[in-house]
């Protein structure tokens, strides 16, 4: 069902990518289809091109071909349009309701207008009977349905609710009638045209509808498959019974990756750009080590003055053998250490150059001339990288429901997405900005770590952060002191860096670099960078901020700032707080940030690694 409804481009990639339901103003609650029908619009337009991204390394990570955008909605004067495409919508949740009357009424998820009241007489209340059709009301989504944590979701069962678990023969209306008598879910009775009524008490008690013979039926409603308790595709959890605008109802699964050039620096940009366009052609012509020269003929003819092509030939097939003497830099399967240990490689060394979309420009801090720190950076950190560009691809991969990992793996991920059509892309969004690269002395780093208080504090948030984990039968994260660390640091410094460029929090973002699954080549640095969807990101200056004589002024207020909280003492001493209490000394007026800023959802934070506690300042990494 075609929504003429503005979205921005990365919000289609989260929060509201896939399977997720989108509140529209007047009422309106639509559900973003799977990518089959994206695919279906996809084929209908000639501008397909424009929509491909390439992002090889995440491409080979993810196991797809490439990348697409979502449409970029833009109104021309003429209504919202996108070169012709648009993404479909289904309804959902199904059930509605008159805000007059409380009739409730089940429609399609393929309905393109919301229904109007239906006008059916009541014995007592409101009626819209005695109401003309065309000025009777439009019904309402309600707010009430179920999910279940492999995510599958579905409308609240109103009418196994009010007749206890069963599904009466012949016609039986609903009606809705709210806050009555009170303001709680009490107040909310649902009553049936057969006398039968119910109040919304207890729906949301665990397991309440599983009490009366009601589990999940599978239902994927974003592919078109809605509940059915009678198919094949029964599901049978338990099902979770949520608000509609929940924060648990759904979660986004995004992969990012930062653009690393594959070509020499010598090699000229219009070969570069060439080669990315067409990689994926020249690439699979390689046989036993060796690339297929009549496909670079080919590639020059096309893309080069036919009179020279032997020359571009020869520049083609020498640049391109370059870049695959360096492929086993993209050998890394899906772990996510592996695939961060590449980019971190590039940020340490100072990789890249201007005319390239990377450009790290790397400064000791062990130097002392005016171009360099002073001693206070030296204290804590080995390097800081300048990233005057970057470019970051975020990539769509799936959802989940409850919690934030269901522990699905990624072909799982992407099969839930789609039906059993063979898709080999994904919707992502290029992103450009830049950044500062902070890399910490690894040497104080594991001396630090090997206090046995810091250790106790740590292992009480790794335990807290594991328990719904475990719950599921999820494996463990063990989260180390230098993660907590590295995490509050970039939490610290990008509330600093906003104060003193001009930068709201939610357009600066971290990228965390810190070996966790293995000990053995450890990465201990942090990425505080810009790339943001909206014109805050590209505002410049914050690798100004990040030059010597400006850099250390903002470590120090960060640091200096943290020694205090406006919740102190009751922030510093305490035991837990937070989500399952996965944070300790660290709360909304100290080191928590907008939730797009943040790779944890503002867990695993502790100031204490930073400045100390009262009772033992010492353990602070930063007090030296």
């Amino acid at each position: 069902m075609p929504a003429k409804k503005p979205i921005r481009r990365s919000q289609l990639i989260s929060p509201w990518g896939v399977g997720q339901m989108i509140n529209f103003p007047k009422d309106e609650s639509l559900m973003v289809v799977g990518l089959d029908m994206w695919e279906e619009k996809f084929r209908t337009i000639s501008e397909i091109e424009e929509f491909k991204v390439k992002e090889e390394r995440l491409a080979k990570r993810l196991g797809v071909k490439e990348f697409r955008l979502p449409p970029d909605f833009r109104d021309s004067g003429q209504g919202i349009t996108n070169h012709s495409l648009k993404i479909p919508f289904v309804r959902f949740p199904r059930w509605h309701y008159c805000t007059r009357c409380g009739h409730m009424e089940k429609i399609s998820i393929y309905d393109s207008q919301k229904p109007t009241c239906s006008g059916i007489s009541f014995a007592s209340g409101r009626s819209c009977s005695d109401i003309p059709e065309r000025k009777r009301q439009r019904l309402i989504p309600v707010r009430f349905i179920a999910i279940c944590s492999d995510g599958h979701i579905e409308d609240f069962p109103f009418m196994q609710w009010v007749h206890e678990g069963v599904v009466p023969d012949g016609t039986h209306n609903l009606r809705l009638r709210a806050g009555r008598s009170s303001g709680t879910l009490s107040g909310i009775e649902i009553t049936c045209s057969c006398d039968a009524h119910k109040t919304m008490a207890g729906a949301f008690n665990e397991q309440s509808l599983t009490r009366i013979g009601i589990t999940c039926s599978g239902g994927k409603p974003w592919v078109g498959q809605e509940a059915d308790r009678n198919n094949t595709t029964h599901c049978g959890q338990h099902l979770i019974v949520v608000q509609k605008g929940a924060s648990n109802v759904y979660f986004s699964q995004v992969r990012s990756s930062i653009y690393l050039p594959q070509w020499e620096k010598s090699i000229d940009r219009k070969i570069i750009e060439v080669l990315e366009k067409n990689w994926i052609l020249l690439s699979s012509g390689l046989v036993n080590g060796e690339f297929d020269k009549m496909r670079f003929e080919f590639v020059a003819e096309q893309k080069f003055n036919p009179e020279k092509k032997d020359y571009y030939t020869e520049k083609l097939l020498e640049a391109a053998k370059v870049r695959q003497s360096g492929a086993d830099l993209n050998e890394f399967g899906d772990e996510e250490e592996r695939y961060r240990k590449v980019e971190y490689k590039y940020m340490v060394e100072g990789a890249g150059w201007e005319n390239e979309d990377f450009y790290c420009e790397k400064v000791l801090s062990d130097q002392y001339d005016s171009n360099s720190y002073n001693p206070f950076i030296k204290a804590g950190f080995s390097s800081i990288g300048l990233l005057h560009k970057l470019r970051e691809t975020r990539a769509f991969t799936g959802f989940s429901r409850w919690l934030p990992d269901d522990g699905k793996s990624l072909v799982e991920k992407k099969n839930f997405i789609k039906l059993g059509q063979k898709i080999e892309w994904l919707p992502a969004i290029v992103v450009r900005g830049e950044g500062v690269f902070f890399e910490f002395d690894n040497k104080r780093l594991k001396e630090w770590a090997n206090n046995n208080e810091i250790k106790s504090r740590v292992k009480f948030l790794s335990d807290n952060y594991n328990k719904p984990r475990e719950a599921k039968s999820q494996k463990r994260r063990e989260i180390n002191p230098e993660f907590v660390l590295i995490h509050t640091f970039a939490h610290l410094i990008i509330n600093q860096f906003s104060y003193e460029c001009g930068y709201g929090s939610s357009s600066l973002r971290e990228r965390i670099y810190c070996s966790i699954e293995s000990s053995i080549d450890s990465m201990n640095g942090v990425l505080i960078y810009t790339a943001s969807g909206d014109s805050e990101g590209s505002l410049g200056g914050l690798v100004r901020q990040g030059k010597p004589g400006n850099l250390e002024t903002i470590v120090y207020n960060a640091i200096e700032n943290a020694r205090w909280c406006s919740s102190d003492p009751v922030c510093i001493d305490s035991h837990g707080q937070g989500p399952n209490s996965c944070n300790l000394a660290a709360c909304h007026n100290c080191s928590l940030l907008p939730e797009t800023c943040c790779e944890e959802s503002n867990m695993l934070l502790d100031r204490a690694m930073i400045i100390g506690t009262l009772d033992n300042p010492s353990i602070g990494y930063f007090n030296f």
